[in-house]
């Protein structure tokens, strides 16, 4: 393994730890006050639970290099999901923006064909490329 995957793993596995950190937090009722006071804030006391327990899911999914590409998808929902709800209170949306960048540059550092969706399709496909 070269040392440009091991920092992408390093990268995800912090971004996954804090991920399942603060779910299981929210799913066994061990979360700091204030994050609960927030979701309260903005109508979300219901969903405190489904909130965790998709953190959790999202950081496994994340972690297991065979739905990795799950797991970017579904955790750049959530940190975008927790950016808008820090803008739509006003408050600085730094940290979740900085996990959003984290996720998709560890995850690109570990394996660099996650982007490849983005290259121009109008190059043809080399024989044998399928």
């Amino acid at each position: 393994m070269n040392k440009i995957k091991i920092a992408g793993w390093l990268v995800l596995g912090l971004v996954g730890a804090v991920m399942v950190m603060a779910g299981s937090g929210k799913v066994f009722g061990f979360a700091p006050q204030e994050i609960i006071e927030g979701l309260e804030q903005v109508g979300l006391t219901e969903e405190v639970l489904l909130i965790g327990i998709g953190e959790v899911i999202t950081a496994v999914l994340l972690l297991v290099p065979r739905t990795s590409s799950l797991g970017v998808l579904l955790a750049s929902s959530f940190w975008g999901g927790a950016i808008v709800t820090h803008m739509s209170q006003g408050e600085s949306y730094l940290v979740p923006a900085a996990f959003l960048v984290m996720t998709w540059v560890g995850s690109f550092l570990r394996d660099g064909r996650l982007l490849d969706s983005f290259k121009d399709a109008t190059t043809p496909a080399t024989p044998g490329s399928d």
